[in-house]
């Protein structure tokens, strides 16, 4: 290897983002101090020159931590602010942990390219090594390539083919897909709006989980799509804790435990009042999806629903239908 190629060598390095040091530079190229010492006088010269290149900033500069240590940064300290440090890096791997969705293959692909940018890749791993050694992926088989397919639908207005799997029936859909949405381990492809009709028909779906998704393919382009089945997930993420459409609505509740657990799930509820019994009044806007109402079922004792009427009659119903699980009868709503 030639000084000109140690060099580029040497700044390819520190576009990385990566601190490199004296003595590693020195073991890979097997070179003395004083030779890496003047391949960084030359790289800083030609940055200090300013040479033009879209790629970098208008100025930059190597940064050295005064230990043979070096780095390359904005003057005015701005890299920093655009790549990723270590904490960035391990918050991502807990939350991709914790979704479940890809398959043990891709899930440590993905682990792998955001620890390979990382500064002290040893350290991170400590924190990730017991989750990863019992990762469990929700996903058989790998899914990018469906989830590529898809947004390239989507950009297109394609048409896909696909047979999809729900409760053990399979059938054929042609759907032109308008938005990916991911919530409770699942990714989905959508094809209509968040208020469209959801998991009553099977045939009439327009919500469909990635994974279950076989043979898909393409089999038109430039297919025509209507306004009004335009997805607004982050309406529909403030609407629902789990993805379920639904037409939008507001419900009352009295709910006897901290009501940060109600706030803090659905973004635009509030507080009216606190009652005498200890209980928050909580208003919350949402949808009267299946969605709701299992969240609703799902706090047992801790919530009573004020309105609406058939939402709170849906609940009574559904704790007299698991009673009876349990050889418990009860009398009926009317009653």
């Amino acid at each position: 290897m030639n000084s000109q190629q140690r060099m580029l060598t040497i700044f390819l390095h520190l576009l990385n983002g990566k601190k490199i040091t004296k003595r590693e530079l020195m073991e890979e190229f097997d070179k003395k101090e004083s030779t890496i010492q003047r391949d960084i006088g030359y790289i800083e010269e030609v940055l200090l020159n300013k040479v033009a290149n879209p790629s970098l900033p208008n100025t930059v500069k190597i940064k050295r931590d005064g230990r043979g240590g070096y780095q390359l940064q904005h003057i005015e300290d701005i890299n920093n602010h655009e790549r990723l440090t270590d904490i960035d890096i391990l918050v991502l791997l807990k939350i991709l942990n914790s979704t479940r969705i890809f398959s043990k293959k891709e899930f440590f692909n993905l682990s792998n390219k955001l620890l390979a940018i990382a500064e002290d890749k040893e350290s991170l791993q400590l924190f990730i090594r017991n989750e990863q050694l019992y990762y469990q992926g929700i996903a058989s088989d790998d899914m990018m390539e469906r989830l590529e397919m898809i947004v390239n639908a989507i950009t297109n207005n394609r048409m896909l083919s696909f047979f999809y799997t729900k409760n053990g029936v399979t059938e054929k859909f042609e759907r032109v897909p308008n938005a990916i949405y991911f919530s409770d381990m699942y990714f989905y492809m959508l094809s209509s709006s968040h208020t469209a009709q959801d998991d009553t028909d099977l045939l009439a779906l327009n919500k469909f989980r990635v994974h279950s998704m076989d043979e898909v393919k393409v089999i038109s382009s430039h297919n025509k799509r209507n306004h009004r089945d335009k997805f607004e997930g982050g309406i529909f993420r403030t609407q629902t804790v789990l993805p379920f459409f639904g037409n939008p609505i507001t419900v009352l509740l009295d709910f006897y435990y901290d009501p940060m657990y109600v706030l803090d799930r659905f973004p635009n509820s509030k507080i009216l009042q606190t009652n005498e019994d200890g209980s928050s009044r909580i208003e919350i806007k949402a949808n009267d999806g299946y969605g709701m109402k299992m969240w609703l079922s799902s706090q047992s004792h801790m919530v009573k629903v004020i309105s609406p009427k058939h939402l709170r009659d849906y609940l009574i119903q559904d704790m007299k239908d698991t009673l009876k699980l349990y050889g418990i009868e009860t009398k009926s709503v009317e009653e």
